[in-house]
This record gives structure tokens, C-alpha cells and sequence, in this order.
């Protein structure tokens, strides 16, 4: 957008001041470079138009008196002259919104200015006013603002940007509209346009929140930032990864003896299905495989050809557990040979050198890597999380090719949150997603919030089962011996019967409890030639993944010929997914079916025996396994019941296995059955509504507004996006105070050496590094916990960070509540 004025005027304003340097960003060449860059990183041009008129007007609030004088008042006495309590936000939508006054464009493009610094609700929960209102009252020097606005940047230029803009919109709301009435009429309610609306939202703020912070850190540290990656670069990318990736098949997988041939050319049929799928239109797939048929690699397969035909700009694989990140980011990069195209977005990263930290978080924070592997909270709280720094990645998702991994493990509460989300992404956002798992759910019609046009990427299941099958399920929830269910001391007999048939049993329950007690009493009555294992997440990462390397060695060894000794493993769901060892028998504490056959996917895994490996599901009583606080669970398990029941009298029906398609698809429809009311819409705790609620036409928040006005509300966007994002949590916050726990001596050295630098400065790299590092030795507890604990936890360093005293750690089960006596702190 050029100046207009010859004289430089424009250079009088600024944007950015830096005390230590002197140096200064005029408010013209921070505006345009925002612009510029919000323009190149747009993923859809049907909303390009959009994001530069709010691009443009987005610091237009830094020209008034009081900003400007902020500005030479660092300059002149440094940082701590900074007023905190200055808008510069209201000015610039508040301009659009009365530039744009008469066209559809203006509230949407207002509302995402006015959000820069903080999205709001459109209107308040509390007292009914709207955003618009709000900040029509704020004082903020619109008339200066507009005088020095346009005296830098041709107005009637400016009008034409708008003019598009508006057009954009009014082709936007059309292909929301034509998209809602056509799913309506074909009877399967695919979402409302409040909602859609509301995502296109937040896509224009990620791009000016992207665009913004990016121009901002150039300036502050007074470099070049490194150059986002070209299309051109992108599609060189792709072709180069599809080479490697077919070499990579050819060489390491396909002629490999250990993978089985019959195996192999099933695995084969699977991956063909989906390369041919890249070539047609359809963009939203299940990919229902069992378990071991190599859907990782056969989605990564369909996403690498589709990104390549259709221009992708990202590739991005999403697992819900970071154990199944950590498996399969190794077996990605080796398949396309080059790991600096792949980034891994989990809390377990650990990099080894200061400037790979600074990298890595640059990277994570706008995932400007063509491939990405993350975790489903991180994609979730993209999608609605409150956090700007969530919302800036939402335009990755734009433009990408999306695989959900294990979709099945997507908490049921944000079940139709996420439907909507991907029917955003795939209808309108130019976005293909597959949606895999072993125990896919049905794609049940409910009231509303279906997925849209989701077709099957291979055969139906029951081709590729009986190649898999590898064990045999057993129901064992109502027998004689056990009436009311077994106790803990049942579970342990059982558990050792088991042993001495199979020699090697994992027995996984769905509570932290019931697995410490189990463990202890087994492992009491075992000899010293048999091995006994504990995993939950009451250990810390590293001390888990040393127990996994242990149990797999006893595995080895317990197949030998001549080995006397039992394994037995006591886990939580911890180990149903991302782990791959393999017992003779699994013995499942009752849960959902998904849970089951995820657990069934533990034993005999590779056909090592050759028998079927026995899958005993049990029921423990209320006492052995207190399911209180788990409603899910408890969901779950009288779903599950039905279907036992059904399966008892008529087994045929589900071709006698209980991990039949059939089975999972009724399993789903009695799930569904027994589900609280609007469990699935994401109920709010602290309001009588749902997020879905809060993110669409927000009734609770119009009638509000009716209260307060005694008329209907007449605008466009009602939604409330900061209720809403402060509502918003994919795990409960019940586990989620992070405590360092003394596990080993390096995580001693490291809680050492944070206690030392409390008295010396280290550089943000060193200490970003060090605190990455106790990640692995770090342990969530519920409050609860920590107030039980309460002299045994201290904290350290001016980060906060806590840590649980030596003696309070056991390596075997965990945390203690009373402190272990052994020879060190007796």
C-alpha cells in the first residue's frame, strides 16, 4: 500500500521502539509488512482480500497521542515507561467497521482487529452487551487515528481492498449456506453457519496474530527472519519424499522376511488401495484396518501423493498418545530421508543443543515444516483453545492433508466439536483428512453435527481380518466362580493360573489403584525367577520407557527354550497404544470394546506363538476397581455389557469374535444409547450450556442481550470465543500439576543444577534445554494429591518448578503418599 504523502509523514509514527538500540519501525513499513505477510501465508485465496483489509487496519490505534508519546517515553527512560493500559486495537475496527458500515464484512473483520490482543465474546455472558457496543463506548482518538491513517495510506485504495473483502465474504456465507441446506435436505445435519463462521474467524486472527508476532520479532531482534517455504519449494518437497518413500517400501518393508509374505501382500493390497485413492476428489476418508496392516504407513502413502498432486502445503499426522508420536516420527523420517522436513510437537522432545532448542520453538510456534507430527490436545486446542498462541497455528491446517491416528481415542466430549471442525477443514479450508483406527466408530447419524461426505479409503474390515487374526477374546465378566466379580486377590490368582499356562501374562486395569495393588500382591507371591513389571502414568517418562526396554528383554528371554522364570506385566490403559510388545495372554479389566481390542493388539502381536493368544475380559468389583470419578469408563463398561449379553445368546451374529466389525459397530450403537445428554457437545462446567452452544448461535448469550435490551439481537456473530476457549480443556485438570520426581541420578544432577542457577544466569537456550530435560522426569498429580503430599514437594528455581523429596518415589509403582524407609534415607 504506498504512502501518499512525498514529505515522509508516515515515518513520524511508530510502531515499534527499542530502548537498548535507539532503533525504530515506522507505523507505514510495520503495516505493510504485516499485510505483505499475511497475503503470502494465506492458505485459501477465497479469503485473501479478508486478512489484508485486517491486516491494514489492525495497529491502526498506534497513531493517537497517548501511544505515540509511550513510544518517545522509552526512548527516552527505557522499557519500565511502557504504559500497559494502552488499546491500540479499538481505533483500527472500529474505522473498518464504519468504512465497511453497510456491507456483511464488517462485523467479521471488526471482531478479528478488535481480537489481536485477546479474543472476546461477541456478547457478554454477564451483562449482554455486544463487542460492537463495547468498544463504540472506549475512548481511543478515532478521529486522529483516521486523520493520520490516511494521510499514510491512499483511502481510496484502501476503500477497493474493502469493497473485495465484502465481496469474499458474501461468496463465504453463500457457500456456508448452499452447504448447510444441502445436508438438511439429504437428512444428515452437518453443523449450522454460526459455527462455520466462527472458524473462519479464527483463521483470519491466526494469520494476523501469525503476521504480526513474526514482523514484531524481526524488528526486536534485528534480523532476517528465516523465509517461510515457497510453494514452488513445497512441491519439489513432495516429489523428492515420494521418491524416498517408495524406495524406503521397496527396500526396508516389503522384502523384509521377519514382516511375513502372506502378511506383507496383505499389507500391500492396502497401501495400493490408498496411493489410488490420491488421485480422486474425495476429501474425507476412514481408514478402518486392524491392528498391524500398516495403516501409518499406507495414510502416509495416500498423504504424500495428494499433497503432491493437489499442492498441499503441510503434511500433518495426529496421534492422541505421545508414545505413538515418539514410535513412528523415527519410521517417517526414514521413510521420506530427511529429517529436517519432519517436526515432532510433544512435550517429550529432547534436543541436545541450545540453538536446536531456539529453532525448535520458532518451529512450534508457527509449524512451518512441511511435515508435522503431533499430539490430538495440540490440534484440539488449535481448533478451540483460547490461547493466541493455539489460534496463530489454526491456518496450518488450512490447505494440508490432515491424518487423525487412533481417531477412536478423540475424548467423546469433543466428539461433535471435532466433526464440525473437520467438516470446516474439508469443505471449506481446503483440506483433506483420513480418519484411522483398528475399532473405527460407526459414522452414526446423530441429531445434528454429522461429518459430511466421509467415505471408506479400503474394502470393508472383514476382508483383512481373518489375515490379522492373532488372538481369541474371551468374556469372563459373569461366571460362576466370580458372581459379584473378582476382588483384588481373585484377579491375582487368576493372573498366576494364567502364568503358568502361558508363561508370560500383561493384565491391564483402568485404574492407577487397582494396578499398584495388583502388582504388589503378585509380585509377593512370586519367586525370584519370575519378573513382575508395573506401568502407569504414576511413573515418570523415563522411568516408563526403562521399564518398556526391561519387559521387552524378559519378553526375549522368556521365549527362549529352557526359561523357567514367568513375565508378568500390571499396567493401566497406559500401554494400549504406541507400545509393541507381545504376551501370550492379556487379561483386560472391562471397558469399551475400543479398549479391549486395543489391548488384544498386545498379545501375541507378531504371531510369535502358535497358538491364538487368550483375551480374558473380567469385572472386578466396586471395591477392587472404584470407578467414581471415571464416568466415561463407566459408560463405557454398560455398553460393553449389552453386547456381552447379546453375544452370549447369539454369537453368530457377530461371526463368533467379539473383535468383528459387527461386534464394533453394535458395541458403537449401544455406546451411543447410554450416553449422558449433550456429553458429546462439550458441556461447559461453569455454565448451563456447551461449547458447541457457546461457538454457534450462542441462545444463552442472545437471551442475555434480549434481558438487557428487550429486543431480538440483530447481529451476525454472537458466538462467545473467550468463554468458550477458557472452557475449553481436552484432559481435566485433575492430573495435571507437574512435579519432578528424584527418579535417577541424572534427574538429581538436573534438579541440582536448577537449584544452582537460581544464584547465576544462564542464557534462555541453557535453561529452555534444562527444563525440557526434567520433562522426562516429571509426574502429573491431582490437587488432592499435592495437598496430601503437602512437606514432601518443595519448589525450586524462579520458574516455579516443583519437586517431590527422595523416599516419596518409588521406581517400581510411583509416587508414595508415605515415604518408602530403605537403608539411603533411614
Amino acid at each position: 500500500m504506498n504512502n501518499t504523502n512525498e514529505n515522509k509523514t508516515s515515518d513520524i509514527y511508530l510502531a515499534h521502539v527499542d530502548f537498548e538500540t535507539g532503533r525504530t519501525q515506522s507505523f507505514q513499513e510495520h503495516t505493510d509488512n504485516v499485510t505483505s505477510y499475511a497475503k503470502s501465508i494465506c492458505p485459501m485465496g477465497e479469503i485473501q482480500k479478508l486478512v489484508e483489509a485486517a491486516a491494514l487496519f489492525h495497529d491502526a490505534g498506534k497513531l493517537s497521542d497517548d501511544v505515540q508519546k509511550d513510544f518517545q517515553d522509552i526512548l527516552k527512560k527505557g522499557d519500565q515507561a511502557h504504559r500497559n493500559d494502552l488499546d491500540h486495537s479499538t481505533a483500527g475496527g472500529r474505522m473498518l467497521w464504519k468504512m465497511m458500515r453497510q456491507k456483511t464484512a464488517a462485523e467479521l473483520l471488526s471482531t478479528v482487529v478488535y481480537s489481536h490482543h485477546g479474543i472476546s465474546d461477541c456478547i457478554d455472558f454477564e451483562s449482554g452487551c455486544t463487542l460492537q457496543e463495547r468498544r463504540a463506548e472506549k475512548e481511543c482518538q478515532e478521529d486522529i487515528v483516521k486523520e493520520r491513517f490516511f494521510q499514510i495510506f491512499d483511502k481510496e485504495k484502501i476503500q477497493k481492498v474493502c469493497e473485495a473483502a465484502d465481496a469474499q465474504y458474501v461468496q463465504i456465507n453463500k457457500k456456508i449456506g448452499m452447504f448447510v441446506r444441502k445436508s438438511t435436505k439429504q437428512n444428515r445435519h452437518c453443523g449450522n453457519g454460526y459455527f462455520y463462521i466462527g472458524m473462519y474467524f479464527r483463521v483470519l486472527l491466526s494469520m494476523l496474530l501469525d503476521s504480526d508476532w513474526t514482523d514484531t520479532e524481526k524488528f526486536f531482534q534485528n534480523e532476517e527472519l528465516k523465509q517461510r517455504i515457497s510453494k514452488k519449494e513445497i512441491q519439489k518437497i513432495w516429489q523428492q519424499s515420494i521418491q524416498c518413500f517408495e524406495n524406503y517400501l521397496n527396500h526396508e518393508i516389503r522384502n523384509k522376511a521377519e514382516n511375513g509374505q502372506s502378511l506383507q501382500a496383505v499389507r500391500q493390497e492396502i497401501s495400493e488401495r490408498c496411493y489410488e485413492e490420491a488421485e480422486k476428489e474425495t476429501r474425507l476418508y476412514r481408514l478402518t484396518v486392524p491392528t498391524g496392516a500398516g495403516k501409518t504407513l499406507s495414510s502416509l502413502r495416500f498423504a504424500l501423493y495428494r499433497a503432491e498432486r493437489t499442492q498441499k502445503q503441510h503434511i500433518i499426522y495426529v496421534a492422541p498418545f505421545n508414545s505413538i508420536l515418539s514410535q513412528n516420527a523415527d519410521e517417517i523420517r526414514r521413510a521420506v530421508d530427511d529429517p529436517d522436513i519432519v517436526l515432532e510437537h510433544h512435550c517429550n522432545v529432547i534436543l541436545s543443543e541450545g540453538k536446536q532448542e531456539k529453532d525448535y520453538k520458532k518451529l512450534t510456534e508457527t509449524w512451518d515444516v512441511p511435515i508435522i507430527m503431533t499430539s490430538a490436545v495440540q490440534v484440539l486446542n488449535v481448533l478451540f483453545s483460547g490461547q493466541k498462541r493455539d489460534i496463530r497455528r489454526m491456518h496450518t491446517l488450512c490447505n494440508s492433508v490432515i491424518i487423525f491416528d487412533e481417531v477412536q481415542a478423540i475424548p467423546k466430549k469433543c466428539m461433535e466439536l471435532f466433526n464440525l471442525a473437520v467438516n470446516f477443514l474439508t469443505n471449506f479450508a481446503e483440506s483433506d483428512v483420513v480418519l484411522c483406527s483398528a475399532t473405527q466408530p460407526s459414522i452414526k447419524d446423530l441429531k445434528e453435527n454429522n461429518l459430511s461426505g466421509c467415505m471408506e479409503m479400503t474394502e470393508i474390515i472383514e476382508k483383512y481380518e481373518e489375515a490379522f487374526r492373532r488372538t481369541d477374546i474371551v468374556d469372563l465378566t459373569e461366571t460362576e466362580a466370580y458372581p459379584g466379580g473378582m476382588e483384588i486377590e481373585d484377579l491375582c490368582d487368576f493372573t498366576l493360573q494364567q502364568a503358568e499356562t502361558f508363561r508370560n501374562v500383561l493384565v491391564i486395569v483402568n485404574t492407577t489403584e487397582c494396578a499398584k495393588q495388583v502388582y504388589e500382591k503378585i509380585k509377593s507371591s512370586c519367586s525370584d525367577e519370575d519378573q513382575v513389571f508395573h506401568l502407569s502414568n504414576k511413573l515418570c517418562p523415563q522411568n516408563k520407557e526403562d521399564t518398556l526396554e526391561t519387559v521387552h528383554a524378559a519378553l526375549r528371554k522368556n521365549r527362549e527354550s529352557g526359561y523357567t522364570g514367568r513375565v508378568i506385566c500390571i499396567s493401566t490403559p497406559v500401554v494400549e497404544a504406541g507400545v509393541n510388545f507381545s504376551f501370550g495372554c492379556v487379561i483386560r479389566s472391562k471397558a469399551g470394546l475400543d479398549h479391549v481390542i486395543q489391548a488384544a493388539g498386545r498379545g501375541n502381536r507378531h504371531k510369535e506363538y502358535p497358538w491364538f493368544g487368550k483375551i480374558y475380559i473380567v469385572q472386578l468389583t466396586n471395591e477392587a476397581e472404584s470407578l467414581e470419578k471415571l464416568p466415561e469408563i463407566q459408560e463405557e463398561q454398560r455398553a460393553v455389557q449389552k453386547l456381552l449379553e447379546q453375544f452370549r445368546s447369539k454369537p453368530e451374529i457377530f461371526e463368533k469374535r467379539l473383535d468383528s466389525s459387527k461386534a464394533i459397530a453394535i458395541y458403537y450403537q449401544y455406546y451411543y444409547q447410554v450416553l449422558q445428554a449433550d456429553i458429546t457437545k462439550f458441556p461447559a462446567k461453569n455454565y448451563k450450556t456447551t461449547l458447541l452452544e457457546m461457538l454457534g448461535k450462542n441462545c444463552p448469550g442472545r437471551k442475555q442481550y434480549w434481558h438487557k435490551f428487550e429486543q431480538e439481537y440483530k447481529g451476525g456473530m454472537a458466538q462467545a470465543f473467550a468463554t468458550a476457549g477458557k472452557e475449553f480443556e481436552v484432559i481435566s485438570n485433575d492430573y495435571k500439576i507437574p512435579v519432578v520426581v528424584p527418579y535417577n541420578d541424572e534427574a538429581k544432577k538436573l534438579i541440582a543444577a536448577f537449584v544452582g542457577a537460581d544464584d547465576e544466569y544462564l542464557p534462555w537456550e541453557e535453561k529452555q534445554k534444562m527444563l525440557r530435560e526434567l520433562q522426562k522426569y516429571t509426574v502429573g498429580i491431582s490437587e488432592v494429591q499435592k495437598e496430601r503430599l503437602n512437606n514432601a514437594i518443595y519448589q525450586i528455581s524462579d520458574e516455579e518448578i516443583l519437586v517431590l523429596s527422595e523416599g516419596y518415589y518409588s521406581n517400581e509403582v510411583g509416587v508414595l503418599e508415605e515415604p518408602q524407609m530403605n537403608f539411603e534415607n533411614y
